[in-house]
């Protein structure tokens, strides 16, 4: 017979319960809000990230919650609140105001930033999580970090002891009559305190809770005594002695400066413990100018020479120059000796605006492109092709930039030169200034196509002219279309311009491995040849233009009216021709590899205008001149939107 024996079982009654949770009811409270504002306090950790945490203030100015950037913007505004503000200060019963940005007062944002960012930052978790819950429920102040510019200071300081001060110390003075040194004697006297003010005039400009502050005033003795003013006189009376002469043995060339002269610039200098003189650079600056073209020899600027097509660079020179600050002090070097002369100074190593070196970097060596286009003439559109010619003509365009030909020419105008001459306005070939220039554009824009350089804009006519390359030609107005290219090599571009009365070029010069191409358009024929092959490094450019495609008919002729035209007598100012397209393909090979570049040219049809006497234009209300013939009414002409072509 076996038997079961069963633990012993313990039950708490509720009443036990109950005793249990009263007993410690307290604790858990506490443990429970301790719980939620370890919380709290985490969540406001992760919130203020990069920012200052808590109530942080700088002069009433509230940094709290701001980032870094955001507060030191804050302080920012505050120097300027605070350096805008006058303070005011008392000086022996006489108010003076003083504005702190006139004596350089400066806030130290980036330290003051830091400081109150590292507010409650700093110590172990524990001692931050004190901070914060200690900081609940008020502010953390933190000073203003500033500074003023003593120099400055002690100008103001200065004027305020003749202003408000009876017997203001007297330093000594020495000076100069005509030619006569003439000393006053040091006295003492009373002057603000220099010890006390400085960190008086900061405190109250660093703060807005300001009110009037009393500066200390103490006995000042002079630092120099009646024996160095007379020194002084006797040391400018020896300086002034007699004129002095500066000598250049190796350009054998000297100078003689009067005692008058000498007298006009010698400045006296009071020091703390003693007398000083220097003759003034700007008296002498006034006394060399007259000298300069015997004395001195410019230096010359190097250049670059076209000779064929190559390009030469022609040395600079240095040159000399007479420098007033190093004469005043070999003056002042002579005044001092009993021999009265020294050294005039030369500078020998003047180099030039342009040097020898920054043409020799440009590394233009040789001719790239060069094309021609032709025109008749003795017309005015020849002297616009010429003006803006001259305006291109000797550019250097650096490595890596990138030209624009309005830009460098700029707007052509009456002013300038230009003439009127024809142009293409809504169609139609009319007069205005600086007409013809696009003869010009095509010609240096086909420079740039040859020469394999970047196509940044260009605009081809609306109407196709035999004398430009069919396709690759270009138009200009102001401000535009123009013409941009790149010079997407790593060598500079300089830019040439040749012209007659009957043709234009432009010529690329630069470094293409010794490759130079030529071309015209000549007879309605455009031909371009290599006049040297080059190394293995040229760029090869060459190019195809395709048939004409895609043909559009003009549309019906328009009539003008025009009182010249007499009735009824018809005159064709235009004739009518088709429009059509072309494509254009430039090819770039240097080595192996080839760039091909693709182009689509619209020229667009060109519509017949046929000038008649008004009275034939329908609507017009002109009446025909009496005949025997019947009028024929024309419709009225409707003129388009103009546009430069």
């Amino acid at each position: 017979m076996s038997s079961k024996l069963s633990a012993p079982t313990t039950t708490v009654s509720p009443a036990t319960r109950v005793s249990f949770v009263t007993r410690y009811r307290w604790w858990l409270l506490a443990a429970g809000l301790f719980a939620l504002v370890l919380l709290i306090y985490g969540i406001s950790r992760l919130a203020s990230a990069g920012q200052v945490l808590g109530s942080v203030t700088a002069d009433r100015t509230q940094l709290g919650g701001l980032t870094a950037s955001e507060t030191e913007s804050a302080l920012a505004e505050l120097e300027a609140t605070l350096g805008e503000s006058p303070a005011v200060f008392v000086v022996e019963g006489i108010e003076l105001e003083l504005e702190p940005l006139s004596i350089g007062f400066d806030v130290n944002e980036r330290v003051m930033t830091q400081a109150a960012l590292s507010v409650g930052r700093s110590g172990n978790p524990f001692g931050e999580f004190w901070w914060w819950l200690s900081r609940l429920f008020s502010s953390t102040e933190i000073p203003v970090q500033a500074r003023i510019d003593p120099a400055a200071l002690e100008t103001v300081l200065l004027t305020w002891d003749d202003e408000a001060i009876a017997s203001p110390p007297f330093p000594g003075a020495i000076t100069i009559e005509g030619t006569e040194v003439l000393g006053e004697p040091p006295r003492s006297g009373r002057q603000i305190d220099r010890n006390q003010a400085p960190n008086l005039v900061l405190a109250q400009a660093s703060t807005s809770f300001r009110a009037p502050t009393p500066l200390p005033v103490v006995e000042k003795l002079p630092t120099l005594t009646i024996a160095d003013i007379e020194a002084g006189v006797r040391t400018g009376e020896l300086l002034l002695a007699g004129p002095i002469t500066l000598r250049n043995p190796e350009r054998e060339r000297q100078v003689t400066f009067s005692i008058e002269q000498l007298a006009a610039a010698l400045q006296p200098i009071i020091g703390e413990t003693a007398v000083d003189f220097a003759f003034d650079p700007e008296a002498f600056a006034g006394y060399l100018e007259p000298l300069r073209a015997d004395l001195e020899d410019p230096p010359v600027d190097a250049e670059l020479q076209v000779d064929g097509d190559f390009v030469l660079v022609i040395p600079g020179r240095k040159g000399t120059d007479l420098n007033p600050e190093a004469t005043a002090e070999s003056a002042l070097v002579a005044a001092r000796s009993a021999a009265r002369s020294g050294l005039l100074p030369i500078d020998e190593s003047v180099d030039p605006d342009v040097t020898t070196r920054e043409l020799e970097a440009l590394n233009i060596d040789h001719k790239v492109s060069e094309f021609t286009t032709y025109h008749d003439c003795c017309q005015n559109r020849v002297e616009n092709i010429h003006l803006i010619a001259d305006a291109v003509d000797g550019i250097i365009v650096p490595a890596g930039a990138t030209f624009s030909l309005n830009e460098t020419v700029g707007e052509r105008t009456i002013e300038k030169g230009y003439l009127e001459d024809g142009a293409i306005v809504a169609g139609r070939l009319e007069k205005e200034i600086g007409g013809g220039v696009s003869q010009f554009a095509t010609t240096f824009y086909n420079a740039v196509f040859w020469g394999g350089y970047e196509d940044i804009a260009h605009k081809p006519h609306s109407f196709y002219f035999s004398r430009y390359p069919l396709g690759i030609e270009a138009t200009i107005s102001w401000p535009l279309p123009d013409i941009q290219f790149g010079n997407n090599t790593g060598n500079a571009i300089l830019i040439r311009t040749f012209y007659t009365n009957t043709s234009i070029t432009v010529v690329f010069y630069s470094n293409n491995d010794g490759r130079i191409l030529v071309g015209e358009q000549s007879g309605g024929n455009l031909h371009v040849v290599p006049t040297a092959e080059g190394g293995p490094d040229a760029r090869h450019v060459s190019a195809e233009v395709s048939d004409r495609y895609d043909y559009r008919d003009p549309a019906p002729p328009r009539y003008i009216g025009d009182f010249a035209i007499a009735f009824p007598e018809q005159k064709r100012e235009q004739s009518a021709a088709q429009g059509y397209k072309v494509d254009v393909t430039r090819f770039i090979t240097v080595g192996d590899q080839t760039i091909q570049q693709d182009w689509t040219v619209v020229y667009s049809p060109r519509q017949e205008i046929i000038l008649v006497h008004p009275c034939q234009i329908e609507g017009s209300g002109v009446s025909c001149p009496t005949t025997t013939l019947t009028p024929t009414t024309i419709p009225s002409d409707t003129v388009p939107t103009t546009t430069t072509g």
